[in-house]
C-alpha cells in the first residue's frame, strides 16, 4: 500500500516495519518538537532521505486531497495531536495507533495516569479506525500491557516499540478482512483522561514515598516538578528510601557534588538529575 505517516519519532519502528515489508511512504505529517522530550529528527530524517514531503503544519484536506489523487490509498497515524480531516474510506483507509487498550484511556497523554494510578485494565496499545471523534473508532487489532510494580513512562513506551512493528505488519497483511470485522467500542466500559497539568506533575513532600515515587516514574525523563531551596525545579531522576526522621518534610536533608537529598513524609528521597526552572523572586 502506499501511505501516509502523521505523527513523531516514537512510532517510528513501526513505520520502517511497513517499508520493510514493501509499502510505500509517500510523505509524513509531525508537528514541532523539542528533540529534547519529543522528538521528529528521525522522521524528518527519512523523509529526506526518501525525498518525500515533511510538513509540520496541520493537515488540511488539500493536503489529504493531494496525497488521494497521488495513488495514496493508507493514512496511518500515531501521536499526532491535531485532528485530521475526514477520509472517505471508499478512497482510502484511515487508521491511528493508541497506546491504551481502548476503550480505556482514551486522551492526548494517558500513560502518566495509567502509571501513577497503576490502571492496568487500560495499558496496552490499540490499532482502530480514525473517526472525527477522537479515539472512537472501531477497534482493528490490540495488544495488552501488563504493569509492572515499578512501570515507568519509559519501560511503558518501550513495550510498545518493541511490539507495534509486529502487530501493525500483521494488520496491513489482512486489513481489509479485520476492516470489515472490526469490533465498535464500548461506549460503556470507555474512559477518558484528561491531559497531564503542572499540579499532576508537582511532587508534594507531604506526601509518602510511594506516591512521589508514582508521580516520578508516571513522567520519568519528561519530569516531575518539585518546589524546594524557594525554586521550582523538574527533576529527571531519583532515588529513595523509608526512614523516620524529624526534619520537615521539603527540607534539603544534604547536598553532595552531585546528588540533593529531600526530606519526605516517610523518609528522603535523592534526587539525582535535575534542572531549575523559575528563579527565586526578588524583594
Amino acid at each position: 500500500m502506499k501511505f501516509v505517516y502523521f505523527g513523531y519519532d516514537f512510532m517510528l519502528p513501526s513505520i520502517q516495519r511497513l517499508i520493510e515489508d514493501g509499502h510505500q511512504l509517500a510523505g509524513i505529517f509531525s508537528f514541532p518538537c523539542d528533540n529534547v522530550f519529543n522528538f521528529n529528527q528521525q522522521c524528518q530524517d527519512l523523509a529526506g532521505h526518501l525525498n518525500i514531503p515533511f510538513i509540520q503544519s496541520p493537515a488540511t484536506e488539500t493536503h489529504l486531497k493531494n496525497f488521494l489523487d497521488g495513488g495514496c490509498n493508507l493514512f496511518l497515524a500515531a501521536g499526532y495531536p491535531h485532528k485530521i480531516p475526514a477520509i472517505d474510506e471508499t478512497q482510502a483507509r484511515a487508521i491511528n495507533i493508541h497506546p491504551t487498550h481502548l476503550p480505556k484511556g482514551r486522551g492526548i497523554m494517558p500513560i502518566p495516569h495509567i502509571i501513577r494510578e497503576h490502571v492496568d485494565r487500560a495499558a496496552g496499545f490499540t490499532i482502530h479506525k480514525m473517526t472525527q471523534d477522537f479515539d472512537a473508532g472501531d477497534i482493528i487489532a490490540q495488544h495488552k500491557i501488563t504493569l509492572d510494580k515499578t512501570e515507568t513512562v519509559e519501560t511503558y513506551s518501550a513495550k510498545i516499540s518493541i511490539h507495534a512493528p509486529d502487530l501493525l505488519s500483521q494488520t496491513m497483511q489482512n486489513l481489509e478482512t479485520l476492516w470489515d470485522s472490526a469490533q465498535k467500542q464500548n461506549e460503556k466500559e470507555a474512559t477518558h483522561i484528561k491531559m497531564p497539568t503542572e499540579q499532576d506533575r508537582l511532587l508534594d513532600w507531604n506526601a509518602s514515598l510511594k506516591n512521589l515515587d508514582a508521580t516520578g516514574r508516571a513522567f520519568g525523563r519528561f519530569g516531575c516538578l518539585a518546589h524546594w531551596d524557594n525554586q521550582l525545579w523538574v527533576v529527571y531522576e531519583y532515588n529513595f528510601w523509608h526512614e523516620n526522621h524529624k526534619l520537615e518534610p521539603g527540607t534539603i536533608a544534604a547536598q553532595t557534588s552531585r546528588e540533593i537529598i529531600i526530606a519526605a513524609k516517610d523518609g528522603f528521597f535523592c534526587i539525582k538529575s535535575c534542572q531549575v526552572i523559575e528563579e527565586p523572586k526578588s524583594a
